[in-house]
């Protein structure tokens, strides 16, 4: 579900996570790093950043316009995060 890019409130519902235990099942997928849950939240949503990414990258090299800003983003951000 959060490689749908669902947020972790929303996955919550979907999985019938009782309403009082919701917070905490976010504070989890946040700031949990040495969980399943986390590792999983994490995954998923990483798994399509790259998706995307390697379709922004793919379309920039082909020419596209409105790629090559994209790809020169994600450029300068991972230098900065280096």
């Amino acid at each position: 579900m959060s490689a749908a890019l669902l947020p972790p409130s929303e996955i919550a519902i979907l999985l019938d996570i009782a309403a009082d235990q919701r917070d905490y099942f976010c504070d989890i997928c946040k700031n949990h790093r040495q969980t399943p849950i986390y590792n999983a939240y994490h995954q998923g949503r990483l798994q399509t950043k790259y998706e995307l990414r390697q379709t922004v990258i793919k379309l920039a090299k082909a020419g596209s316009p409105a790629a090559e800003p994209l790809a020169d983003k994600y450029m300068r951000e991972q230098i900065v995060n280096e």
